[in-house]
């Protein structure tokens, strides 16, 4: 993993989580020279680990983002409205095993509270250009190095 700054913020992830975050930017961190090259800016030492900073947090929002709107989707197809009387009543959820997942749920509460204070937190650190807001790592890289010295 490049930096100290990686492991201190996936440190207290799932293991499956962190091993997922240190994969991709272990990834990334292999095509760095066509990311730049791409982006027509260099990215070396210390934009290096900013850069692979940004593609650790962006990883994180990217699963933490995905699994909630997979929960809602799946949701509100369970939830769909009947189309006549004579369909089946509505459902409040669906099951995995002895797990109800709903609206009112604690894992869909607890997954829509953690996506909302990820994006708040991305916020306060003015990075959501970056993170949530970017196309591509290509994208990332001249939004944070066009114009620096």
């Amino acid at each position: 993993m490049a930096s100290r700054q990686i492991q201190s913020i996936t440190e207290r992830l799932p293991y499956s989580l962190k091993e997922g975050v240190k994969g991709y930017v272990d990834a990334v961190a292999a095509v760095v020279p066509d990311i730049a090259r791409d982006a027509r800016v260099e990215i070396s030492g210390d934009r290096l680990d900013q850069f692979l900073l940004i593609v650790a947090i962006r990883r994180i929002w990217s699963t933490v983002n995905s699994q909630f709107w997979i929960m809602n989707d799946c949701i509100s197809v369970a939830t769909r409205t009947p189309l006549g009387p004579e369909d089946s009543p509505q459902t409040r959820g669906f099951r995995i095993g002895r797990d109800e997942i709903s609206q009112d749920s604690s894992a869909f509460v607890e997954g829509r509270d953690l996506r909302q204070e990820l994006y708040k937190l991305i916020v306060k650190l003015d990075i959501e250009h970056l993170v949530a807001e970017s196309s591509s790592l290509s994208d990332v890289a001249v939004k944070m190095f066009v114009g620096e010295g």
